[in-house]
């Protein structure tokens, strides 16, 4: 095939694996890529477009004629992560997920309206073979429960690998540019990444109370001249009086940063800055594991058997619903992770010390996770990807 594959990027957060993938089209005459953005402005003021540019064309997502400019643009292909457009922008369908994902269940019911979305933009259902339309999973575990529990057919999944673990092997970005963008940490010795997904609320809230103990930590990481770097998803996920409890905090310590998803979208730069991670699996601990060093799994809830509430985003809001088990909404249990586990708060100090002491005593986990869960981790991501593109495009009769 010698055309030129038109893509269509329409993302929710432009940031992470379709953010790779773009950047990498960009500069692959294979493609002429168009990305469709949320708050546009704001996006090119981010450092990383600073540092590593997206050099292809982009639309603002609320803009009224942007369905018709990528009407006009005639894209082959439509990417998109967790949000679909709501009419049909091209024949053919990728879906690049965002993230790894620890968490589920993913299942039929609750993907009811993500098939019927797949369906309607790509013309067949994807519970069975559609020339039309391709998943794309992280590796034989993900691939294994998008077949079996997510209902998707097998031959419209592949095993391809995670894109933005490209950019995390290449060196594309040096700690010393990741850090000049952070100047309240050049004081610091070493960084702390802590990054904690929203679903479980006030996320070391089943230790105690939360802001208490994460004041406890800084301190523990200040007396090791480590600074923290708190990551945040949306700040829509979480209540006010939270977030004005959080930036009091942070205020108290000039070598700490918070940093909310919708604002600082780009991660690169934390993960690349910082020494260790810590978080209650979010699913940038598997990109984390790519970089070998230290990973802190915050065991989530108070015991895996036990009642808790769980959140989710459903209509513009978020929607608590009491779970009796953990076992309904994890795909993989907390103990088969790729770092070190903490079932206590003391645990998760204890770690932060070993991470600090031993920078190396994650690698043979992070290999064995990846090994066992993952596509390779090879730098060769965004090109699996990008054949399974032009494989789709040229597909059936489009």
């Amino acid at each position: 095939m010698n055309r030129c594959v038109k893509v269509c990027f329409w993302t929710t957060t432009f940031q992470a694996d379709v953010l790779a993938l773009a950047r990498y089209m960009c500069k692959d005459e294979r493609f002429e890529p168009l990305v469709v953005v949320a708050d546009r402005a704001g996006f090119l003021l981010q450092p990383i477009q600073k540092l590593l540019p997206v050099s292809c064309q982009l639309l603002e997502k609320n803009a009224p004629d942007t369905i018709p400019r990528v009407r006009d643009f005639a894209p082959h292909v439509t990417i998109v992560d967790n949000q679909f457009p709501k009419k049909k922008l091209s024949p053919k369908l990728f879906v690049l997920w965002h993230g790894f994902g620890w968490k589920g269940p993913n299942d039929i019911r609750e993907f009811s309206r993500i098939h019927k979305r797949i369906k309607r933009l790509s013309g067949a259902s994807a519970m069975e073979p559609n020339e039309n339309f391709i998943w794309q999973c992280f590796g034989p575990t993900d691939l294994e429960h998008r077949n079996a529990v997510s209902g998707f057919a097998r031959e419209n999944l592949r095993s391809l690998g995670a894109a933005f673990t490209d950019e995390l092997l290449s060196g594309s970005i040096s700690r010393e540019q990741a850090l000049q963008q952070h100047p309240e940490l050049l004081g610091a010795k070493r960084v702390g990444l802590i990054a904690l997904t929203w679903h479980y609320g006030r996320a070391l809230s089943h230790w105690g109370e939360d802001i208490a103990l994460l004041k406890r930590l800084f301190d523990h990481m200040a007396e090791r001249q480590c600074a923290p770097i708190l990551r945040m998803h949306d700040r829509k996920r979480f209540e006010p009086a939270y977030l004005l409890e959080l930036e009091r905090l942070v205020a108290n310590y000039p070598e700490a940063v918070i940093k909310f998803k919708d604002e600082a979208r780009d991660s690169l730069l934390d993960l690349v800055a910082s020494d260790f991670i810590i978080s209650n699996f979010s699913s940038i601990l598997n990109y984390y594991y790519a970089t070998r060093k230290p990973s802190i799994h915050v065991y989530p809830v108070a015991a895996a058997n036990e009642a808790f509430l769980w959140r989710r985003w459903r209509r513009g809001k978020v929607r608590v619903k009491k779970i009796p088990s953990a076992d309904y909404v994890w795909k993989l249990p907390p103990e088969q992770n790729g770092g070190l586990l903490a079932r206590s708060f003391d645990e998760m100090l204890a770690a932060v010390d070993r991470a600090l002491d031993a920078p190396h005593c994650c690698r043979e986990a992070s290999d064995t996770f990846i090994e066992r869960h993952m596509a390779p981790v090879d730098g060769q991501s965004c090109e699996r990807i990008c054949r399974a593109v032009v494989e789709l495009s040229s597909s059936g009769t489009g």
